[in-house]
């Protein structure tokens, strides 16, 4: 075997290995449910999130936008070693930082610009701009990709989760809490948990 025709075989051969590694979503389940919140002005700033799922995720670049000087989305769900783009479509300069877990600070960039930031800790970030004190954003780095932000309704949807048992939980920016709930994930069957947050 030459080395050329050797090297593509092995190169196939590890594809094919991570391939078979990696579940596909007809092996996988969905964890679905509602959140409902008290006082309810703070429900869309919620997370609900599976704690300490196994294995290794794949790093990814996501973005947050600033835009009529507001954060866009205003929560934004990552993984731990996920990097962030913040983009800057707004019609005037913004600064980022964020006092939280590990904080950091961007500095000032103009229109059209943006800046990159690599989450290494779990945790809640506030995103906030020095320029504009009344914009406000929530980053939620998790420790695995099963998380999802609620929507306006409450409603969240966590798909690709490998079957196992889990601890499921509530991450709210205003502290409202709920009792974690333990769950079994089966492939191609959801789960479906509610909660009722307040103080």
């Amino acid at each position: 075997m030459t080395g050329a025709v050797g090297s593509r075989v092995l190169a196939l051969a590890l594809a094919l290995g991570a391939a078979a590694a990696a579940p596909t979503l007809a092996q996988t389940g969905t964890i679905q449910g509602k959140v409902e919140a008290t006082p309810a002005k703070y429900l869309e700033e919620t997370v609900v999130y599976v704690k300490q799922a196994p294995g290794a995720s794949t790093p990814k670049t996501l973005s947050m936008d600033q835009k009529g000087l507001k954060f866009i989305p205003h929560v934004l769900v990552v993984t731990k070693g996920d990097t962030v783009k913040f983009l800057n479509h707004d019609t005037v300069a913004h600064n980022v930082y964020s006092p939280d877990v590990d904080p950091y600070n961007l500095g000032t960039f103009k229109t059209g610009e943006e800046r990159s930031h690599t989450f290494a800790k779990e945790g809640a970030y506030s995103q906030l701009c020095s320029i504009h004190p009344e914009m406000l954003g929530y980053i939620y780095a998790n420790q695995n990709p099963y998380a999802a932000a609620v929507d306006a309704k409450g409603s969240y949807v966590i798909k690709g989760v490998p079957p196992g048992s889990y601890k499921l939980a509530v991450w709210n920016a205003h502290d409202l809490k709920a009792p974690e709930k333990s769950v079994t994930v089966t492939p191609g069957k959801p789960v479906v948990e509610d909660f009722s947050i307040k103080r």
